[in-house]
């Protein structure tokens, strides 16, 4: 039986990956992090067919677009987008919901286990859903160790 969520045969692939509105480079997302990230009133526009990136520049409504230049804004996501959301209580990582706050207290503190060895147990054991849980669609240790080091 063929499944009817994928149409991998007919995605389109001529866009450069460029934001329309802060022109700056995107990152490629999996289709399956816009289905799962997306509100429903925005998956309904959602075209299949098309690439779609990430952009994680700060000052950029935009989180989502597509090659076709559709694009996805901040009010179409259900979650806080870490590098557009400055909240204390915005998940850095969102499969452990280790947030901006959370991550300060343990890092100030010497708490242990640290964020990062916290995370890399939890990938080692196979546990992580980066490809749904995080906006940006891939793991969060990049975003942890930046946090980390803006913080000392």
């Amino acid at each position: 039986m063929e499944n009817c969520c994928s149409n991998v045969n007919e995605i389109k692939t001529e866009s450069d990956g460029i934001c329309s509105l802060c022109e700056n480079k995107g990152k490629k997302v999996q289709l399956i992090t816009l289905k799962s990230l997306l509100k429903p009133s925005a998956l309904e526009s959602l075209d299949a067919k098309e690439n779609h990136y990430f952009c994680s520049t700060k000052d950029c409504n935009v989180v989502y677009f597509a090659s076709n230049n559709k694009n996805y804004i901040i009010s179409d996501i259900k979650v806080p987008v870490h590098q557009k959301d400055d909240s204390i209580i915005t998940p850095v990582c969102y499969c452990f919901n280790w947030t901006k706050e959370k991550i300060k207290v343990f890092v100030v503190n010497g708490l242990t286990p640290t964020p990062v060895d916290h995370i890399r147990k939890n990938i080692k054991e196979n546990r992580c859903g980066c490809e749904v849980n995080n906006p940006q669609g891939s793991c969060c240790l990049g975003n942890i160790t930046t946090y980390i080091k803006k913080l000392t």
